[in-house]
């Protein structure tokens, strides 16, 4: 048996979790720079506050009624974390699958399920303060499926538990659902799916498994298999390969300064860096964007520049020097820039480079710099060790008007306490 959890609301949680004032209120977390409303409390949607919609676009008459936050990945990511180290504790083996969902492997252990799952829920509850919903069934496809129906449910603890894939309950749920809302079928894929009259999730079930396998791939016949109630998908088997890494941001602020420009390039490397390293990944080249500001009367500019790496290579400090050189015949003064940003491309594992007798390949000593330094960066906090000074308050880092304090993460955020 599988179980899905997934945190309800998750970022709101957060937030409310270290401010009670907050429970009851309608809450929306906004996104970066403070742009659009991208989690929203259940009192929130009652508004009719759309995901996604700009934070300028709410009528004034409404933001009075609720209240928005910046987003605080720093407190998000802390908590997550928890959340599976409470959870790794309970079962046999733990599969994160987002920020606020991971699949539990359940096999070997004894007792109700109901039960079990009740107890999962209460302990993290109690751990860590966050609500969470639990859908159990005999695969990850239909836990997931379980877990939607857990949210469901108006009493807590919010669990589902489906044992029996053939149960009548499971079939007539399964016909009621769309077959875009199972796990790993896109919108093309529904479509697709939708013209050969499978139209919900029932019908995915029912298909010949060999025809749809050769009309369109294994994983979508493995699908309709979890469906039946065998099981046969990892979360990993619906992961396409990444292809590229993009990490940028627009700023606080209009920025022509060049050293400013160059200190977020840095910050926008570190990143990529790490993102690379984390995949156990190489670049083979890199690119450099910078823009304008298109609802701006000026001089514009949007247009990337290119250039192939030596070597393929995940080394921070040789991704900024390359970076550096492409912002040099990027930037031009009199400009008002937007946004930066760094893109990787022609991603390669690393277990499959080898040592070119021209170009040769990334030192070993580079790359125990490297382990080195996300080790620390892990640890101590990503301000502990930067590439170059990269100032708090520099105007590229985005708006977080918003912000609550980065509790779990920063000495100097600690939450503070007094008595009467």
């Amino acid at each position: 048996m599988y179980a899905l959890i997934d945190c309800n609301n998750f970022f709101v949680s957060c937030e409310r979790l270290f401010d009670p004032r907050l429970e009851g209120m309608p809450v929306g977390v906004l996104s970066n720079n403070d742009g659009c409303v991208i989690a929203r409390s259940e009192e929130l949607k009652t508004l009719g506050v759309a995901m996604g919609m700009p934070a300028h676009q709410i009528p004034p008459a409404q933001r009075k009624r609720l209240v928005l936050k910046s987003s605080n990945y720093a407190l998000y990511g802390d908590l997550s974390g928890r959340v599976q180290r409470v959870l790794s504790q309970c079962v046999p083996a733990l599969e994160p699958y987002s920020i606020d969902e991971c699949f539990l492997d359940l096999r070997g252990l004894s007792g109700d399920l109901e039960t079990l799952g009740h107890d999962l829920v209460r302990t993290v509850e109690r751990h860590v303060g966050l609500p969470v919903s639990l859908g159990i069934a005999p695969t990850r496809t239909l836990a997931k499926l379980a877990n939607h129906q857990a949210k469901r449910m108006s009493s807590r603890p919010q669990v589902c538990v489906w044992p029996d894939a053939a149960a009548s309950e499971l079939d007539h749920r399964l016909r009621q659902l769309p077959v875009k809302a199972v796990w790993g079928i896109g919108a093309r894929l529904a479509l697709q799916l939708t013209d050969l009259n499978i139209g919900n999730a029932a019908a995915l079930r029912d298909a010949p498994e060999s025809w749809l396998r050769k009309r369109f791939n294994v994983v979508v016949a493995r699908t309709a298999s979890e469906l039946k109630g065998t099981p046969c998908l990892d979360a990993q088997d619906l992961d396409t390969p990444r292809r590229s890494i993009l990490c940028s941001r627009s700023f606080g602020r209009l920025l022509n300064d060049r050293e400013q420009l160059s200190e977020a390039l840095r910050h926008h490397c570190q990143r990529a860096g790490e993102k690379l390293r984390r995949d156990d990944m190489l670049a083979g080249a890199i690119g450099v964007f910078l823009r304008t500001s298109r609802h701006r009367s000026g001089p514009q500019q949007h247009h990337p520049l290119w250039t192939a790496l030596p070597f393929p290579s995940a080394d921070t400090l040789r991704l900024n020097r390359q970076a550096q050189r492409l912002l040099d015949h990027l930037w031009r003064p009199g400009h008002a820039y937007q946004k930066l940003g760094v893109m990787l491309v022609e991603l390669s594992p690393r277990r499959y480079s080898q040592a070119s007798l021209l170009d040769g390949a990334e030192p070993r000593r580079q790359e125990a710099l490297m382990q080195a330094w996300d080790a620390i960066r892990h640890r101590y906090g990503r301000e502990a060790l930067t590439l170059g000074v990269q100032h708090q308050q520099s105007a590229w880092r985005m708006n977080s008007r918003h912000r609550s304090a980065r509790y779990t993460t920063r000495w100097d955020e600690l939450p503070s306490v007094r008595a009467g």
